[in-house]
This record gives C-alpha cells, sequence and structure tokens, in this order.
C-alpha cells in the first residue's frame, strides 16, 4: 500500500489485487481485451478519485485543470496501450516456450522507447500544468501520478516471469 498523503492511505481498486496479483487471471486478462478494458476503467476511475481528493483544486483551478488532466490521461493512455500490448506478446510467446534473442532485442527496445514517450509527455504537459495551477500543487499532482504509477509497475513486475534464455 502506498501512503499517498498524511491523511490517510490510498489503494488502487480491487481490479488490481484481483487482475493484476494474480498472474493467471493476467494471462487471461491480457488476452481479454474487455476484460482488460473494465480493469482500466476501473484503475481510471480510481485514480481520478485520488488526484480529486489529493490535490484540493479551488474553483477557478479545477475549471481550467480537469480538462487538461483529461486530454494529458489519454494521451498516457496511448502508450500505456503499447505497454499491454507488449506484456500481452511478451506473455504469449512465455506460454508457449516461444523466447528469442530477437524477441528479447524487441521487448527491450520497446519498452525504452515506451518510457522515453511517458517522460516526454510528462515535460510537454508539465509546462501546461504550471499555466494552470501553483507550482506546489503541480508538483504534488506529479508526485501522486508516480506514486500510483510505481503501484501499478510494482503489480506488474512481480507476476511478470523474467525472460529465459534460449
Amino acid at each position: 500500500m502506498i501512503s499517498i498523503s498524511r491523511r490517510g492511505f490510498f489503494t488502487l481498486p480491487f481490479m488490481v489485487a484481483a487482475i493484476l496479483m494474480n498472474p493467471v487471471a493476467l494471462s487471461a486478462q491480457l488476452t481479454d481485451d474487455q476484460a482488460l478494458a473494465e480493469a482500466r476503467a476501473l484503475l481510471k476511475s480510481g485514480r481520478e478519485q485520488v488526484v480529486r481528493e489529493e490535490l484540493e483544486l479551488t474553483k477557478n483551478e479545477a475549471t481550467t485543470f480537469w480538462p487538461l488532466y483529461e486530454k494529458y490521461r489519454n494521451d498516457i493512455e496511448r502508450v500505456r496501450d503499447r505497454q499491454a500490448q507488449m506484456i500481452s506478446r511478451y506473455l504469449s510467446a512465455y506460454d508457449s516456450a516461444d523466447l528469442s534473442d530477437n524477441l528479447a532485442k524487441e521487448m527491450l527496445d520497446e519498452h525504452l522507447s515506451i518510457k522515453s514517450d511517458l517522460l516526454k509527455l510528462e515535460r510537454k504537459y508539465l509546462r501546461q500544468f504550471r499555466k494552470t495551477l501553483p507550482e506546489a500543487k503541480v508538483a504534488r499532482f506529479y508526485q501522486l501520478e508516480n506514486k500510483l504509477d510505481a503501484e501499478i509497475d510494482i503489480a506488474l513486475a512481480d507476476l511478470m516471469p523474467l525472460f529465459e534464455a534460449s
């Protein structure tokens, strides 16, 4: 569990535990587009709820922040879609014992490309968030995003099997 603020704790919706913490369920869910979409929708609503509760925006700040936030999250999710596809492809190859050096290279290159693209988006939107919120709230927002991403990444890392040398 990640401490989001001094006031309390937040855990992502129960779907993280139900889907991401169960390797059998993850493998099945990642191949089932509808179930994955539902899980991601729950994660999205849980993330937004945390941001709403923890950012404490004024009415004027909220008016400009939320449309920008929606655009930001949509752009982030397009990159995260690539990550989900990469994980699904890897699990499929792992399950069929079809791991090769070529696949390892492709996966590593894609992983680093995804990380780079996410960082580019964070930098791009930082300028825009700074125009809508005081710097302390922008910093808090990015802290919240990083903590929520870390919780998801930890769950994924715990269940991903390591690449087997052929």
